[in-house]
Order: C-alpha cells, then sequence, then structure tokens
C-alpha cells in the first residue's frame, strides 16, 4: 500500500515539472524574460530557458515561406522567412517595423510574434522628414508614394553655425532613400551648434520666439558648453529680454540673462544673477569694448571693470552670432566692493549713478536733474529704489546734493576741497580713455560715476565704447565726418574753440572736464598719466593684431568665430550707423581690426603732442 501511495507521488511529481518547463518563457542570457512576445509552447514547441520562440504568424492577401515557428538559441540567427503577397497586391512591412519581405532574424536575445502586412496595388503612403534645430522645426518635407517604392531626400547645407547629427533612426547620410510601407511615417534630424574655439551659450525661450521685448521677461533655459567643465551647464532656468537704445534697432539683437539663482560665469570670482550681452553690431571689428574693458582693468586708476568675454549664441535653434558677455554694474563681491545695506544716513550708504536717459526713471523716485550739467539727467542704478529702506527724500536728495556740491566745487578754486570730494586718479584714468576713444557717448550717456559709503565720488566703471575709435559718423549735429584720430570738431560747447587739428573731444563736450582742466594740478596729472600709460595701451592694443604674431590676441584666437559672424549678418561693406563711409569701404574684419589698431595709436600720439606728455616708452618728450 505504502510503495503505490509513494509511485503515485512520483508520477505527480513528473508531470507538475513538465507543466512548470513549458510555463518558463525564453530567456536572455542573463536569465531576464520579462516582456517577451510569444511565450508559451507553439506548434508542438516548448520554451526552454536559454531558448527563445519567434513566431511568424500569416495574414490575409498574402502568404509566408519557410519555418514559421522556430525554437533559436539565445544569440544565434534564425533561419529564412519570407513573405509573398497575392496576386493585385504588395508587401508593406512587418508588425514590428522590418521593412524587407525576406527576413533572417539574427543575434537573437528574445521571443517574438511578427506578422506581415499585404495592401492592394497602389496604395499610396507619406513619409515625413523634419529638420529640427531645438523646440523649432526648420523644415518639413513630405514625400508621398505607392506601396513598396522608394522616396528619396537630401539635405540642403546646414545653417551658419550649425552641422547635422544622425537621423532619428541612426543613419548619418545627408542623402537617403526610404521605401513606403506605412503611413504617416516620419525621420527626423537635429542641427547641432558648430563649438570652434569660443565658449558657447543656446537659449530656449519659452515659445521659442526669441528676444522680442525690452521691457518684459520671458522664462527661458540656458546652456553653456565648449569652455571649461567647471564652467559648463546645462538647462538652467532663467529670464530673458532685450537690451540697447539704438542697438536695439539693429537685427542682431542685445539681450539680458537673469538667472533664478546668482551664479559664476566663465571663471568670475563672484556670482550674479544678471548677466549682458552685446552685440556689437555696428562696431565691425566686434573689438572696440574689449579693448576699452581691457585697457580700463590695465589702469590703476579704475577700481572696477566689468568682466568681458567673447561667446557664441544660439537662440530657440537659430545662431545669432559672437557677442560680448559683462556683468551688470553693480556694488557686491568681486564688484564695486562696498556694503549693500542700506543705511538710514545716506552719507553712509554706497551709490552708482549712470548719466543720461538710456535707462528712463521716475522722477523723484530714482533719478534727477542736474541743472549744472547741462541739465542731464542722473539715474541711481544703486541702491535698488524698491527696496524699502531705501528712501527717495533722504537719499535721493542726498547723492543730488553731493553731485551739486562737487559740480560747484570744480568750477571754483579749492583744489584740495575738490580732491576731498572726488577721486582724482579715477577721473584722470576715465577721462583719457574716454579721450583715446573720442568716445561719442562720453558724458552725455552710458557714464557711471559711483560713490563709497562716507567717502568721495568716482568716475566709472567705463562702458559702450563701439561708438568711438574712428567708428563715429557725426556728433551731434556737427556734421558727418571720415573721423580721423586729430579731427577738428567744431562743437559749439568746445572749451578750446576754433579750428585747430587735435582738439580733444571730450574735455570740450563734458562739464566735468571742461572745469577740471581749469585747474593746472588736473591738467598736469593728464599730461603725466598719458605719458605713463603708453607701454600699458601698447600691450593692450597687442591683443588688436591680426598677423599671428601675438597667441593671444583676439583675431588669432577668434578669426573663425568672427569670420562666421560675419557669414550670418552679411553686413562688411556696406554702411552701418555709425560707420563712416570709409569704414563702409573696408570688406574684411581683420581690416576693421587693424584701422581700429592703428587709429588708436596715432590718437594717442596726437594726445601726447597736444598735452606734452613725456613718453615713457621712448625717453622723448613729443610737442
Amino acid at each position: 500500500m505504502r510503495r503505490k501511495v509513494a509511485l503515485k507521488i512520483l508520477a505527480f511529481a513528473l508531470i507538475l515539472t513538465s507543466l512548470m518547463s513549458l510555463l518558463v518563457g525564453c530567456s536572455k542570457p542573463n536569465g531576464e524574460g520579462d516582456g517577451a512576445q510569444g511565450t508559451g509552447a507553439g506548434d508542438g514547441i516548448a520554451e526552454q530557458e536559454g531558448y527563445c520562440i519567434l513566431k511568424y504568424e500569416n495574414a490575409e492577401n498574402g502568404k509566408l515561406e519557410g519555418e514559421l515557428v522556430q525554437k533559436v538559441k539565445n544569440g544565434e540567427n534564425a533561419s529564412v522567412v519570407k513573405a509573398i503577397p497575392d496576386e493585385g497586391y504588395v508587401f508593406a512591412g512587418w508588425s514590428d517595423g522590418m521593412e524587407i519581405a525576406v527576413r533572417r532574424d539574427k543575434n537573437v536575445e528574445e521571443s517574438f510574434t511578427v506578422t506581415p502586412k499585404f495592401v492592394k496595388i497602389g496604395t499610396k503612403f507619406s513619409v515625413r522628414y523634419e529638420v529640427k534645430s531645438g523646440k523649432r522645426t526648420v523644415q518639413t518635407v513630405k514625400r508621398t508614394a505607392e506601396a513598396g517604392d522608394y522616396v528619396s531626400f537630401s539635405l540642403s547645407k546646414a545653417p551658419v553655425g550649425f552641422t547635422y547629427g544622425e537621423w532619428s533612426d541612426g543613419k548619418k547620410s545627408g542623402d537617403r532613400a526610404d521605401s513606403v510601407v506605412a503611413d504617416g511615417k516620419k525621420f527626423t534630424i537635429e542641427l547641432e551648434p558648430i563649438a570652434l574655439g569660443i565658449p558657447t551659450i543656446v537659449i530656449s525661450t519659452s515659445g521659442a520666439k526669441g528676444v522680442i521685448d525690452r521691457e518684459n521677461y520671458k522664462s527661458c533655459t540656458v546652456t553653456m558648453f565648449n569652455t571649461d567643465e567647471s564652467d559648463c551647464f546645462e538647462d538652467v532656468t532663467a529670464q530673458i529680454r532685450g537690451r540697447g537704445n539704438t542697438s536695439w534697432n539693429y537685427p542682431k539683437k542685445g539681450f539680458r540673462l537673469k538667472f533664478d539663482k546668482k551664479r559664476s560665469m566663465l571663471g568670475s570670482d563672484y556670482e550674479a544673477k544678471t548677466w549682458l550681452f552685446i552685440s556689437n553690431y555696428g562696431d565691425k571689428s566686434l573689438i572696440r569694448n574689449m579693448i576699452a574693458y581691457d585697457l580700463s582693468a590695465s589702469l590703476s586708476g579704475m577700481g572696477y571693470t566689468v568682466k568681458h568675454e567673447f561667446v557664441d549664441v544660439f537662440i530657440d535653434g537659430d545662431y545669432c552670432g559672437m557677442y560680448m558677455m559683462t556683468d551688470k554694474v553693480d556694488v557686491g563681491d568681486g564688484k564695486i566692493e562696498f556694503d549693500k545695506n542700506i543705511n538710514e544716513d545716506p552719507a553712509k550708504t554706497a551709490y552708482i549713478l549712470e548719466v543720461g536717459d538710456t535707462n528712463p526713471g521716475e522722477k523723484g523716485i530714482d533719478y534727477m536733474r542736474i541743472k549744472a550739467d547741462y541739465d542731464r539727467t542722473y539715474k541711481i542704478s544703486f541702491p535698488e529704489t524698491d527696496d524699502p529702506a531705501y528712501k527717495p527724500d533722504v537719499h535721493l536728495k542726498y547723492i543730488q546734493n553731493y553731485i551739486e556740491e562737487c559740480l560747484e566745487t570744480i568750477n571754483g578754486d579749492d583744489w584740495e576741497r575738490i580732491c576731498e570730494l572726488i577721486d582724482i586718479n579715477s577721473f584722470v584714468d576715465h577721462y583719457i580713455i574716454q579721450e583715446l576713444y573720442m568716445n561719442k557717448d562720453g558724458f552725455w550717456r552710458s557714464i557711471y560715476f559711483y560713490k563709497e559709503p562716507n567717502g568721495k565720488l568716482y568716475a566709472g566703471p567705463v562702458w559702450d565704447f563701439d561708438q568711438g575709435a574712428g567708428n563715429v559718423d557725426g556728433f551731434f549735429g556737427a556734421g558727418v565726418y571720415d573721423t580721423t584720430p586729430d579731427i577738428d570738431i567744431p562743437y559749439s560747447m568746445n572749451i578750446h574753440g576754433g579750428k585747430e587739428a587735435g582738439v580733444p573731444w571730450i574735455a570740450g563736450v563734458s562739464m566735468w572736464y571742461k572745469a577740471l582742466f581749469k585747474h593746472e594740478e588736473f591738467t598736469e596729472l593728464v599730461r603725466v598719466r598719458l605719458g605713463e600709460i603708453g607701454p600699458i595701451l601698447t600691450e593692450v592694443l597687442q591683443k588688436a593684431t591680426t598677423d599671428g604674431s601675438v597667441p593671444d590676441a583676439y583675431y588669432t584666437l577668434y578669426h573663425e568665430e568672427m569670420e562666421r559672424n560675419f557669414k550670418r549678418w552679411k553686413i562688411m561693406g556696406q554702411k552701418i550707423w555709425p560707420n563712416t563711409p570709409k569704414m563702409a569701404d573696408i570688406k574684411t574684419v581683420k581690416e576693421h581690426i587693424d584701422y581700429f589698431r592703428e587709429w588708436m595709436f596715432e590718437r594717442y600720439d596726437v594726445l601726447c603732442e597736444y598735452y606734452g606728455a613725456y613718453k615713457e616708452d621712448n625717453d622723448e618728450t613729443v610737442t
């Protein structure tokens, strides 16, 4: 009796083992068989660990030839199966996307079941080809043909600043031919920014509409690459809006980015939320601003110079060109290093003032007019006037009174008191930079002053020099000139008057310097300083060489990016305001840089001659 029971148990165990074997799916080499199609036994073939079951199921309007249920060891190849359409029909692909009627599946790693598709002869299908650039669709082409036929597509030349990536199906060739076996098939390819030798900024705006507004910020994400790894980042959230005054009318738009959180940019030793991007569209050398800031950073009298770096910019899949990135003139670590707190005592508060109506504010809140300076507008850039600690009737009134006292004092005879109110060294260096450039905006707008808490008023930081160094077609109604370094400007406010060549420009139009030059002490400081800066200017202008002799010259480093900028903006040989007629005739960026460099050296000689400066570089007094 016990022996019979044991035999029954043994028989049951054998049956159970057989059933479990049937239920086990085909396993991948690592033992995973989840999600495999066609699992289980079929047509007498049992699945087994390490093997896959392949099923080729027939469909209407055609037939299959070959072994339709195959047991294949993992990693090996199946045998050939052929799909044959009935008369009046054509093969139109397999259910798994394969488009070839005769198939032999290789390196099989999972079970599957597939079915062929047969359609009537003459059935038409469409294929769509899309070229994408970020979120923007650059090109869409639709091809239609009868099932089983081929359609072709060829990529056009990539836009300036871009190259093509791979197609969505992995193909790399720009030219392709595809059989039409299903409707609505789509292939996409991405335009990718070309990274040369310059940091690259890629911006994607909300709605992919680019920079269209100077007043209102719009959301965006920002990616930076092609620079030191520590400075690269991807898809950082920010806001963007346009910037610029007359330059806003250019097709190449300047803009500002305001990140959600402060961040360092391109190795800055401080963090900031707001960063500015200058287009330099009207300056075909692209380097007038860069050299001015380089010179400012090299002069000890200028306490602070904005960070300035070249970058390539792409916005919403469009290459926008080569820009100069700077930070905002501000108080803080690494910038104008004063306490940012607004003190109840206005004398203990730091101030930054911007001269001119470039950023209109609200009179009596953040700006005032100074009658002693041709009734010009002075706007408070710092402190933030929406800070509850800021009181217009206290802080605005204080700084207005201070500016008016400075102007009244420099128009007087008390040189000692002048030196107590303003930082003379900053005014000397600031004047020399402005005068070297013969800057059209000098002391009309885009001019900054800052005042330290319980301290003096400083000239600077310097800002905005694209309308200078010969790139000026007229001076406020004074006529149109091919501006040369020794230009005679018949300007009504020029204190020197007359028609003498080499008459200074800033000394004649700035109320500050008209008054300061009445003092022999200031004139002597300018004369001595002009002589001292000869070697400094020579070193800085090495960055403006184009013959390849200076490895870190801007043209040596970035000539490919500069040339690419002017492939995008085809303005060489055209007059772009404020180009003079002479500059409009120059055809290359190299020639524009050469013109600028020669102009600056000649302008320096003119000023040294005018002021009788002793130039340290050649041990001679130029008179």
